[in-house]
């Protein structure tokens, strides 16, 4: 995804309070294939937004032979099913923590929302030399369809003026993979416009060469997904701070403990302190300010 689409702004994980334990001992994010999330079908939806936009604007697209040929070959070839095969796997937070449907769907009494920092290089966990062959990024999901057109275009348009320029004229069959690659990605940016009031922005990562998935259960089945840390500057080494490659806790800014507010609010504030504080997070730890009472 071409820099234009980056999501720079704030980012709130709404989990619950085991998996922020979970978080934070492991110093590590759980993302999911993005084929086993809440909408079944919005690989589906966002693999055939594009399609639908190719065979209708195609036409619009810089006059580069070499990226019709790769777009063409791509999306004529089965790509919704291919992109259900090979997808990319996300991390889901939304821009604000204000969002009282998150808080019933993920936090409810026992949830948090927690801050991260937006430009921290995070890295997969799993493999001998902890690299993406495309490195995780944060983008906002586009719920509406004129919004989605214009992602569309602007990252097809990107594939042939942009970084592959060189290697769609030079290197078809790496082109071939890093165009899939891309592809995927934008289809896990944009969800059905009834997911509106999610507000969601996702870090979204794709399996490394010669790596498995983990696995794991839970009330949707069987959910492949890739543990994500957080490692010091690529390619740098500083004073105060681990080797490169070294996992060191994950870029917590602040976390925010669900309503109801009162008594019980306080005592989960001071549970999260206490588990921050106890692995070296310096964050500050809030309530909700949300005036909601779950149901019991």
């Amino acid at each position: 995804m071409p820099y234009s689409e980056h999501y720079h702004g704030s980012i709130w994980h709404f989990t619950d309070a085991n998996a922020l334990v979970s978080i934070v001992e492991k110093q590590e994010l759980w993302a999911s294939a993005a084929t086993m999330l809440n909408d079944p079908e919005e690989l589906v939806y966002g693999a055939g937004r594009i399609v639908d936009w190719y065979e209708a604007h195609g036409d619009a697209l810089p006059q580069n032979l070499g990226l019709h040929m790769q777009l063409t070959e791509i999306l004529k070839d089965n790509f919704v099913e291919r992109v259900q095969e090979n997808p990319a796997y996300v991390v889901c937070a939304s821009t604000d923590y204000r969002v009282l449907n998150q808080w019933r769907n993920y936090g409810s009494t026992s949830g948090v929302s927690i801050r991260l920092e937006p430009h921290a290089p995070l890295v997969h966990d799993d493999a001998e030399e902890p690299v993406f062959r495309f490195l995780p990024q944060w983008v906002a999901v586009e719920y509406r369809p004129e919004a989605q057109d214009a992602r569309i275009s602007r990252v097809l348009a990107d594939i042939g003026t942009g970084r592959l320029r060189n290697v769609v004229a030079n290197h078809p069959g790496i082109a071939n993979m890093l165009i899939r690659g891309t592809l995927a990605s934008l289809a896990a940016s944009m969800k059905d416009p009834a997911y509106a009031e999610e507000k969601e922005v996702r870090l979204v990562v794709h399996l490394p060469d010669g790596s498995r998935p983990h696995h794991r259960g839970s009330s949707r089945g069987v959910i492949p997904f890739l543990r994500i840390t957080h490692i010091p500057m690529l390619g740098w080494e500083l004073p105060g701070l681990p080797p490169v490659g070294k996992k060191i806790g994950l870029p917590i800014q602040e976390v925010r403990v669900g309503p109801p507010d009162g008594e019980s609010e306080r005592q989960r504030i001071i549970g999260v302190k206490s588990l921050l504080n106890t692995h070296g997070i310096e964050a500050a730890v809030n309530g909700s300010t949300i005036r909601y009472l779950p149901v019991q």
